[in-house]
């Protein structure tokens, strides 16, 4: 029996009656034929409208893109304004190193800084304008951390200058020990008021009433407390340094030896003792073993700064 598919037309308007016998194959064709339309139909609907998501996506991207790299070449523009404004702290390290006597620091060293913390790896963007920026941003952020660190460094290195300054000049003698007091003999050679010959005098006479306060010019360690000849009852300092301060003809003397004194401590009383005829201080100042003139270490303000 021959492979046929039956056909039967039906019209009720024509009243049409009609049997038709195709071939089984024309059938699968037709069939296939519909489906691979119908499929392809599908197909061509979900890529146009994977296309269109797509488009749409890519659109929303570069719109992105655009907003991205302005922020980022923004930001490039900021660190650029930062490091000329870096300058200032420059100027202004330069100016702290001048006061306390220390070497600038060489422009080609700020330029680049020191080494910091170093910055991740780089990102590499295919985009050769955004990649351009990004590398300007991750240098531009290299030479200011450099420079935060170099000035870190050089605050750290004036702090200690400052620390060793401050430290010697506190034990450099410095005020006047009878503040408000005046000088009544100078240091050179003068007629002795005693015998009446010229004789060297070492130190300054410091005119004051009986028992006013004497004070330490700078801090340091009594290395002398008691009598002293001709000095009668005399106060030695050691200031360290190379620097000794001694106060000499003193009615009492408030501090022992080896003890601890400090700028404007009370150390001791004026007095007339030892070769004086009248209540006074005899002020000597030293300097590696040597009596210089005293006034180049006297200060006549009253202030005490401790």
């Amino acid at each position: 029996m021959e492979n046929r598919l039956e056909v039967i037309l039906v019209s009720k308007k024509r009243n049409l009656l009609r049997t038709l016998r195709l071939p089984i194959i024309l059938f699968y064709i037709l069939a296939g034929f519909f489906i691979t339309a119908t499929v392809s139909t599908i197909v061509l609907f979900v890529n146009s409208t994977r296309r269109t998501f797509v488009k749409m996506h890519l659109t929303k991207v570069e719109r992105e893109n655009k907003n991205l790299v302005a922020k980022l070449e923004s930001i490039n523009v900021s660190l650029r304004r930062t490091q000329k404004s870096f300058d200032q702290h420059i100027t202004q390290d330069n100016r702290e190193r001048t006061y306390w006597q220390m070497a600038h620091i060489h422009p080609d060293i700020w330029s680049m800084g020191i080494g910091g913390k170093q910055t991740e790896d780089r990102p590499h963007i295919a985009n050769r304008n955004t990649q351009r920026i990004i590398d300007e941003i991750y240098e531009s952020v290299d030479v200011l951390k450099g420079k935060y660190y170099l000035r870190q460094t050089s605050l750290r290195d004036i702090h200690e200058q400052i620390e060793d300054n401050l430290y010697l000049w506190s034990h450099t003698p410095s005020v006047h020990p009878l503040p408000g007091c005046r000088i009544c003999s100078g240091y050179g050679y003068r007629v002795d008021p005693i015998d009446r010959d010229v004789r060297m005098h070492w130190g300054l006479d410091i005119g004051a009433p009986r028992g006013t306060r004497i004070l330490a010019t700078a801090d340091g360690f009594v290395s002398y407390a008691g009598w002293l000849g001709g000095y009668g009852w005399t106060v030695i300092v050691d200031h360290g340094f190379g620097f000794k301060t001694a106060y000499a003809h003193c009615q009492k003397i408030l501090v022992r030896y080896n003890e601890p004194v400090k700028r404007g401590q009370v150390i001791a009383r004026v007095g007339s003792t030892g070769r004086s005829i009248s209540p006074h201080l005899h002020y000597e100042v030293r300097v590696s073993g040597m009596k210089i003139n005293p006034y180049k270490y006297i200060s006549n303000s009253e202030v005490i700064f401790d």
